[in-house]
């Protein structure tokens, strides 16, 4: 977070950033309708008015814009070196009791395009990573976390159950850079992988 001092007051500036994946189409609206019918029936966090449904590649981080263009350039890379690949979409699983998500089987070309994601962002002066990053090809689309508000485990479990279940072949067509505005994340740059 960098701090910076107009007229007199000081303000923080958030440069937080997060590689992802964005999920579109029907799937997309999908994950939207179950993380909305989580708000209605259980008040639960509403996970899609924090940020759009979307796989993580690589978790938050902080860089200046001058190293934030090194971010740039990689992908550029990445997306002229990989192509769109497949994956689904599909079922329910959970983190213990703190975060239930829709899990995903990619294919092995989709791990090889997140694997370089990572690899190159291991280069990057400034970068940080935690242990979660570690857990390369572990993709998901989170529905509910209780670090964003407590929620009851078996009772939000037992009612996705009575929930159509999202069932779905994707293409991992993007790769896409979210940063953080007033507490939301929103895409700052989306680069599209070629057929």
């Amino acid at each position: 977070m960098r701090r910076v001092r107009t007229f007199g007051i000081l303000i923080y500036m958030e440069d937080k950033r997060i590689i992802v994946h964005l999920i579109r189409g029907e799937a997309k609206e999908s994950h939207e309708n179950i993380t909305r019918s989580l708000v209605d029936k259980l008040d639960a966090f509403p996970v899609h008015d924090r940020v759009v449904p979307h796989l993580t590649i690589k978790r938050w981080f902080d860089l200046n814009q001058v190293d934030v263009q090194a971010v740039y350039a990689a992908i550029d890379t990445i997306v002229s070196n990989h192509k769109q690949s497949s994956y689904r979409l599909h079922g329910l699983n959970n983190f213990g009791e703190g975060v239930i998500f829709v899990d995903v089987d990619a294919s092995k070309a989709m791990l090889e395009t997140v694997g370089a994601v990572m690899t190159a962002m291991r280069v990057i002066e400034g970068m940080t990573f935690d242990e979660y990053d570690e857990i390369e090809g572990d993709l998901h689309a989170t529905v509910a976390m209780r670090a964003l508000k407590p929620f009851d485990f078996k009772e939000t479990w037992d009612y996705l159950q009575t929930l159509p279940p999202i069932d779905m072949n994707l293409q991992f067509d993007n790769i896409a850079l979210l940063k953080k505005f007033d507490n939301k994340w929103m895409p700052e740059k989306v680069w599209e992988l070629s057929e």
